[in-house]
């Protein structure tokens, strides 16, 4: 009797030990299924973002393009008010009321994923970058700000706008200008029109260096990410 309750013993041990250890196989293959889900979410995640930053990036571009003409103009009519010699092209003065967009997408479609993110690195590297789309952002509100605010009252309240402009420009035949020459040609002398024309070029020097350090910094997040996630 005794040997065979040491058996029977033995045979329980047995049977819950391979228990036990299927549990543990189990266990552990079904961790392991489940990191590999969570790699892969991530890896679409990250797709998904070098999408929007590529998206991003051509904004960029277009803003920075969009901001080297409207600086060329500003310029144009701070040379007239200094040295008096400098002819504006008048036909382009109209830019000096154009304000440029900045309305990125990644940061608005990824900060909740992005601050789950289980690699350190990448989270700490995509909030760093979010970080620097904050401090774009702010400038380029008060850069709107003085355009939408304060040149373009000053300009509707002045009689600068030409009406006729509305219905000619991009008709080859006839291109009314969009501000009337002599009228800006007289307020440049006015101290308020000098000084907005000083808020706009500081303004606006200001969002394009901002925004070209962005760019740089896109272009080295997509290549990071692109490369980790290969």
């Amino acid at each position: 009797m005794e040997n065979k309750t040491s058996k029977y013993l033995k045979y329980a041990i047995g049977e819950i030990v391979l228990v036990v250890i299927g549990i543990l196989i189990a266990l552990q293959i079904n961790n392991w299924n489940e990191g590999r889900k969570k790699n892969q979410k991530e890896a679409i995640l990250i797709k998904n973002i070098v999408e929007d930053l590529y998206i991003d990036a051509a904004y960029i571009d277009q803003a920075l393009n969009e901001l080297d003409e409207q600086l060329g103009v500003v310029d144009q009519l701070i040379a007239r008010v200094s040295d008096g010699n400098t002819i504006p092209d008048y036909s382009s003065m109209g830019l000096v009321r154009y304000s440029s967009d900045f309305r990125p997408k990644t940061q608005r479609n990824h900060t909740e994923a992005v601050s789950n993110l289980e690699k350190d690195a990448t989270r700490k590297l995509l909030q760093n970058y979010f970080i620097k789309e904050d401090q774009v952002n702010d400038i380029f509100l008060e850069y709107e700000a003085i355009i939408h605010n304060e040149i373009r009252p000053y300009l509707r309240e002045s009689g600068m706008h030409n009406l006729n402009s509305l219905y000619t420009r991009g008709n080859s035949l006839q291109n009314d200008m969009m501000l009337h020459p002599q009228i800006l040609e007289a307020q440049l002398q006015e101290v308020k029109s000098q000084q907005l024309l000083y808020e706009r070029r500081l303004k606006t020097e200001s969002f394009k260096r901002l925004l070209k350090e962005l760019k740089d910094n896109n272009q080295e997040l997509i290549k990071i990410l692109n490369s980790a996630n290969k």
